[in-house]
């Protein structure tokens, strides 16, 4: 009933586990990057990238639960785990530089939220967050809201303001230990609104006033689609990389506030939604 185990699985996992090098330990500080409207990775890197978004996507269209049949009855759970977690790993996937993070999902609270709210008062839950460890302080640098694939306005109107409030949060909590760059470094937002996925960053000003930016939209190709569709889904993915990677950098060479409970007046302006298509 039982067969006998093959020697190759003993020989592959001492090679894996001898082989093994940790890339959450950041050695050196990385050359300061900002945003320029450039890319900050070579073109094969980039093109390891979308093999991995790629190789997603076909597993995703060939998913039964995908089909129209049911695409209707698909709660969010599923939705958000099989499809938008699994893009965000994906296009996450071994980032340049080496530093302690990991992508929080279920709901938990963010640490921001509940510290801007106040000593025992609950946090917000974002659906999904990205946080990183530095300098012992867990810094939460982009969050995700997500429907079910098919989603109602209010949902969507709903979502939009939740997630710009949690990003205020993350910037308030970046700064009480950091002074990054004013007028570069963000807190990114991603919205998923039914098969529409919505990117976001809020930035502070040079004034101190927070402007939330609509960067991109673009449709999330859960069936089979043209090469438009799957073209702009990537393009945004990468995107969002780009951004994450240069709000790294960002942070790395922050200065360390001088008051950690320092208090700063800011107020939030909202661009409306663009896109170049």
């Amino acid at each position: 009933m039982m067969p006998a185990p093959m020697p190759i699985v003993e020989e592959m996992c001492e090679e894996f586990v001898t082989s093994f090098i940790d890339r959450n330990i950041l050695n050196t500080i990385p050359d300061k990057l900002i945003h320029d409207g450039s890319w900050k990775e070579s073109e094969g890197k980039i093109a390891d990238v979308i093999k991995e978004v790629l190789i997603l996507l076909e597993d995703i269209w060939i998913n039964p639960a995908f089909n129209s049949e049911f695409a209707k009855s698909l709660n969010e759970g599923t939705y958000q785990s099989t499809v938008i977690l699994m893009s965000i790993r994906a296009i996450l996937k071994n980032l340049p530089f080496r530093l302690s993070s990991f992508i929080i999902t279920s709901e938990r609270q963010s640490i921001a939220s509940a510290d801007r709210k106040g000593e025992g008062q609950m946090g917000r839950r974002p659906d999904i967050m990205y946080v990183i460890k530095y300098l012992d302080v867990f810094f939460e640098l982009m969050y995700v809201e997500c429907s079910r694939l098919y989603c109602s306005q209010q949902k969507k109107i709903d979502d939009e303001i939740k997630l710009w409030r949690e990003s205020n949060d993350g910037m308030f909590w970046v700064r009480k230990a950091l002074k990054p760059e004013k007028d570069q470094f963000g807190i990114i937002g991603v919205q998923v609104a039914g098969n529409m996925l919505h990117l976001n960053i809020l930035i502070r000003d040079k004034a101190n006033i927070h402007r939330y930016f609509h960067l991109q939209s673009a449709e999330i190709p859960v069936q089979m689609s043209d090469v438009g569709i799957v073209t702009k889904f990537v393009e945004t993915l990468l995107l969002l990389r780009n951004l994450l990677i240069t709000n790294l950098s960002l942070l790395y060479h922050a200065t360390i506030s001088t008051s950690q409970r320092q208090k700063e007046d800011s107020s939030t302006v909202s661009t409306p939604m663009r896109d170049d298509d």
